[in-house]
C-alpha cells in the first residue's frame, strides 16, 4: 500500500512539479538616448541624413524622441508589471558633441528618465548603472569620487535601498544588492575601461573596483549565493564590426575575475551595443560556465565608429524570465517597436519578436542550452544563423536588412565564445580560411564540370 502510494505521488510530481517552481520576471531596458532637439536641431542625428519630417517615434538616423522614451516605459507596464526588478544599463544621454551638453543637460536627462521610470513601474525595484555618454565630457569617467556619482545616489539609492554601498556608489558608481529572493545583483561600472576613456589611464585598478569586485564574488561564493551580473559595456569582441570596446588593461583581468567565479555567476546582462546578442564564458577549470546577454536599445541610432556604421534597427525591451531559487534563466521574451509602422500608424504597439527558447530550440537558457544553439548557428545558412542575424538588428524593415556573408559569420560565431584577442583572432583565421578552401573547392569542380560537358 505505502509502495503504491509513493509511485502515485512520484507520477504526480513529475507531471505538477514544474506548477510549484518559483518563477519570477525582470525587465531589461537600456541606451534610451534621449534627443530632448529631436523636433528641432536634430542635435544626435546623422548630419548627412537628418530626416526633414521626423517620426513620432523615432528615426534610424537619430536618438530617442520623448514618445519613445514614454513609450517604452509605458510598454513595459502594459506587458507585464508584476516584475521582481528591471535592470537598467545606462546610455540615456543623446549622441552628441561636448559643445552642445553640459553637466546641467546631462543630469537633467538623467532625472527625467528615473521620473519617468519611478512614476509608471511604480514600487518595482531598478537596478541602474551608467553608460559612457552619461558622464561629461562624454566617455570620460573618473577613477575617483565626483559631482556625478554624489548626486546620482541621491537620485538611485532609494532604488538601492542600502546605505552599505553609499561608499562604493560615490567611489565608483558600483554597488552590490541582494533581491527580495535571495539573487544578488552586482552592479559594476565598466565605463571605466572604456577605450574612449583617457581618464583612467595610469590606473592600475580605477576606482579599486576589480578588487572590490574579487572580494564581492568571494563573499557569495562561500555564502552559496547566486549573482547576478550588470553594466553597460560587455567583455569580448563586438560582433560583426570586429571591435573590442575596452582598455586590454582593464578587459584582461576583469575576464579573468569572471571566469574564477562562473560557478556562483548565473548570468551577466550589458547593453551599449545597441543590438540583441549573446556570449557563454568558461570559467577557469571549465567545469562551470556563464551566460552572457546583450539587450537591443530603445534609442534606433545607427552607431557610428571608424569606417564603419552600424545597421538598422528598430526599438527592443527585453523581458526575462527566471527561476527565484536558483537564479537560473529560463527564457528571454523579446519584444520590439516596428518604427516605420508606428510612425506611419502614429500608434506604438509594442510586439513580440521571439522568445528565446522558441527561436533556437533548446530548453532554458543555461550556459549549456546556448551551447547548443551555438552549434546550430555555427553551420552557414542555418535557420538559427539567419534568425540571430535578424533578431540582432532588430526586426529591420527588409529594405534596409543588411546581409552577413561567410567573413561576417564567421566574425559572430567567433564572438560568442572568445574573449582574448589572440584566440578570437585565430578564430576567424580558421572560419573564414575553411569558407574560403569550400568555395574554391566549388568552384574548381564546377570549371572541371563544366570544361568536361564543352569537351563532349
Amino acid at each position: 500500500m505505502m509502495a503504491r502510494l509513493i509511485q502515485t505521488l512520484s507520477v504526480l510530481f513529475c507531471v505538477f512539479g514544474n506548477v510549484y517552481t518559483d518563477i519570477g520576471y525582470f525587465w531589461h531596458i537600456t541606451d534610451f538616448h534621449y534627443d530632448f532637439t529631436y523636433y528641432g536641431r536634430q542635435l544626435s542625428c546623422n548630419p548627412n541624413a537628418k530626416p526633414t519630417e521626423p517620426g513620432k517615434y523615432g528615426d534610424f538616423w537619430c536618438d530617442s524622441p520623448w514618445a519613445l522614451v514614454n513609450s517604452s516605459v509605458q510598454a513595459m507596464a502594459k506587458h507585464r508589471a508584476d516584475v521582481d526588478f528591471i535592470l537598467w544599463t545606462g546610455d540615456t544621454v543623446l549622441h552628441t558633441g561636448n559643445e552642445n551638453l553640459n553637466y546641467t543637460i546631462n543630469a537633467d536627462i538623467l532625472d527625467n528618465v528615473t521620473e519617468i521610470i519611478d512614476n509608471v513601474m511604480g514600487s518595482v525595484p531598478v537596478f541602474a548603472t551608467f553608460g559612457n555618454h552619461d558622464y561629461y565630457p562624454n566617455n570620460q569617467f573618473p577613477p575617483t569620487n565626483n559631482l556625478l556619482y554624489n548626486d546620482t545616489w541621491d537620485r538611485w539609492g532609494a532604488w538601492i535601498g542600502d546605505v552599505t554601498q553609499e561608499g562604493n556608489f560615490r567611489k565608483g558608481a558600483y554597488y552590490t544588492k541582494k533581491t527580495d529572493h535571495g539573487l544578488r545583483i552586482v552592479a559594476l561600472n565598466t565605463n571605466l575601461y572604456y577605450t574612449s576613456n583617457k581618464a583612467v589611464l595610469g590606473s592600475n585598478d580605477p576606482g579599486d573596483q576589480l578588487s572590490w569586485l574579487n572580494q564581492t564574488l568571494a563573499e557569495a561564493r562561500r555564502n552559496n549565493e547566486r549573482v547576478l551580473v550588470t553594466a553597460h559595456i560587455p567583455p569580448g569582441p563586438h560582433t560583426p564590426s570586429d571591435t573590442w570596446w575596452m582598455h586590454e588593461q582593464f578587459h584582461t583581468p576583469l575576464v579573468e575575475t569572471l571566469r574564477r567565479y562562473t560557478d556562483v555567476i548565473v548570468a551577466m546582462h550589458f547593453g551599449h551595443d545597441h543590438a540583441d546578442g549573446f556570449k557563454v564564458l568558461s570559467g577557469n577549470s571549465g567545469n562551470h560556465k556563464a551566460p552572457i546577454f546583450m539587450a537591443p536599445s530603445v534609442t534606433p541610432w545607427r552607431y557610428i565608429i571608424p569606417n564603419v556604421i552600424g545597421p538598422a534597427h528598430n526599438p527592443g525591451i527585453r523581458l526575462v524570465k527566471y527561476e527565484r531559487t536558483t537564479g537560473r534563466h529560463l527564457d528571454i521574451q523579446q519584444y520590439y517597436l516596428d518604427l516605420e509602422n508606428a510612425n506611419n500608424n502614429g500608434s506604438d504597439i509594442w510586439g513580440l519578436e521571439y522568445t528565446a527558447t522558441s527561436a533556437y530550440g533548446i530548453d532554458d537558457l543555461t550556459a549549456e542550452s546556448l551551447e547548443k544553439a551555438i552549434e546550430k548557428i555555427k553551420k552557414p545558412g542555418s535557420e538559427e544563423f539567419n534568425r540571430y542575424v535578424h533578431f540582432h538588428d532588430v526586426s529591420p524593415p527588409v529594405l534596409l536588412k543588411e546581409e552577413c556573408d561567410h567573413i561576417c559569420h564567421g566574425v559572430i560565431v567567433c564572438g560568442f565564445t572568445h574573449f582574448d584577442v589572440e584566440g578570437y583572432e585565430q578564430c576567424k583565421t580558421d572560419m573564414t580560411s575553411g569558407a574560403g578552401k569550400i568555395n574554391v573547392s566549388v568552384m574548381a569542380f564546377l570549371l572541371i564540370y563544366h570544361l568536361l560537358r564543352y569537351l563532349q
